[in-house]
C-alpha cells in the first residue's frame, strides 16, 4: 500500500523519550508532586487545544511549586532540557522524505513548546510541516484531531501511517480507518518500514 503522508508523534518517536519533566521538577524543587498534578491534567490540557495560554496558566501555580524565577525562565528551562531530537529517527525521516513520502509531526502541544520544537529543535527543516494538538483544536485521543487532518490534507484515511509511542493514539487513529502502529524503538520502526517497502 502506497503512503502518501507518515504522521509520527514528536515526544518518544522524533525526540529522545525523557523522564516527565513534572515529576523531575517535583523532585529538584523539594514539592509534592499532588500540588503540579492538577496543572498537567487540567490547564496544560485546555492549553494543548488552543484554549489557554500557557504562561498565564503557570503565573498561578508557580509560587506553589518555589520556582521564584518567573514564567519564562521555568518554560526556558523544562524546554531546553527535554526537547532532544533523536537523529537516528530524523535520518530515517530524511530517507522517506527522499522516496517521496511527506513527513508531518503529530503531536499533542500547547503553543510555546509546539514553536521551541519546530524551530529552536529545528524540525521545520526535517520534516514537511506539523499538526500540534494547539493548532488543531483537538487531542490525539480523540477522532476529531485525525479528521480535520485528512481534511486539511485533501486525503483518505487508508492514504496515511501514523507512528506513536502510545497505544490509545494508536487505536484512536486506527478507528477512523488510518494505518496506525505502535512506535518501539528506531529499529523496529526500521524494520517495519523495510517490509512494507519490500512488500
Amino acid at each position: 500500500m502506497h503512503t502518501k503522508i507518515m504522521l509520527i508523534d514528536a515526544d518518544g518517536v522524533l525526540l529522545k523519550k525523557q523522564p516527565y519533566f513534572s515529576k523531575r521538577i517535583s523532585t529538584e524543587n523539594n514539592v509534592s508532586y499532588e500540588l503540579m498534578e492538577p496543572f498537567y491534567t487540567n490547564e496544560l490540557k485546555k492549553c494543548q487545544i488552543g484554549a489557554g495560554d500557557m504562561k498565564d496558566e503557570l503565573a498561578k501555580y508557580l509560587p506553589i511549586w518555589n520556582w521564584n524565577k518567573g514564567v519564562d525562565a521555568f518554560l526556558h528551562y523544562w524546554f531546553t532540557t527535554d526537547v532532544i531530537p533523536d537523529e537516528e529517527m530524523l535520518q530515517e525521516v530524511d530517507a522517506l522524505r527522499k522516496n517521496g513520502v511527506a513527513c508531518y509531526v503529530a503531536s499533542e502541544q500547547e503553543k510555546y513548546r509546539s514553536e521551541h520544537i519546530w524551530h529552536a529543535a529545528n524540525l521545520k527543516d526535517r520534516l514537511d510541516g506539523s499538526f500540534f494538538s494547539c493548532d488543531v483544536g483537538a487531542l490525539k485521543s480523540t477522532p476529531e484531531y485525525f479528521q480535520k487532518i485528512l481534511s486539511t490534507l485533501n486525503l483518505q484515511p487508508q492514504d496515511v501511517l501514523f507512528w506513536d509511542d502510545d497505544q490509545k493514539n494508536v487505536d484512536v487513529a486506527k478507528s477512523v480507518g488510518i494505518d496506525a502502529r505502535f512506535f518501539a524503538s528506531v529499529e523496529e520502526f526500521k524494520k517495519i518500514q523495510s517490509r512494507r517497502i519490500s512488500a
